[in-house]
């Protein structure tokens, strides 16, 4: 089982300031952390880590979106905590990352103290991070986009057989597309 405790960390981030903020931070969580500045080079990297228990990645490299490096190291690294970090908050990119296999989508720059309080607070079970997406808004769990629709068809359900009433017509949110 992989726990955070003195854990090895990977930050992928292609901007040098970005890299370098969580590099710092991460330490300052105790973990042994490995700075990359693309996907090749942090998947190089990631090969040499005995037990990577964190990769924060983000989703635009120069040399592969952060995606594609997210579905290798959860290949390569099944029990490590994934996190994207991006600056789109994006639902459909939101559903993908997690497809992919990341554990916290962190919208930048808003998430990193967020991300931060909780790999402290977490102790040895990283599983209170898992599914996880933290933007401006603050955290809150991700629901897959099939329980998402199983839950809006279930609201616009009406409570009784006479009809809709006002209120449940008003339960389903509008489609983002319209």
């Amino acid at each position: 089982m992989i726990t955070i405790q003195a854990g090895y960390a990977l930050v992928i981030d292609d901007d040098p300031a970005n890299r370098d903020f969580l590099e710092r931070l991460l330490q300052t969580a105790a973990f042994k952390v490995t700075g990359a500045g693309c996907g090749a080079e942090g998947l190089k990297a990631a090969q040499a880590m005995p037990g990577l228990a964190l990769a924060l990645v983000d989703q635009q490299l120069p040399d592969a979106p952060g995606l594609e490096v997210i579905a290798k190291l959860r290949a390569d690294h099944p029990e490590a905590l994934l996190v994207m970090a991006t600056m789109h908050d994006d639902r459909p990119l939101i559903d993908r990352a997690f497809a992919a296999g990341v554990d916290v989508f962190l919208v930048k720059p808003h998430g990193f103290m967020e991300l931060y309080r909780r790999l402290k607070d977490a102790d040895s079970n990283i599983d209170k991070l898992r599914r996880l997406i933290i933007d401006q808004y603050g955290p809150r769990p991700y629901r897959d986009p099939a329980l998402r629709k199983t839950g809006e068809m279930k609201a616009a359900k009406p409570a009784s057989q006479d009809g809709p009433t006002p209120a449940a017509t008003t339960l389903v949110p509008p489609s983002p597309n319209h």
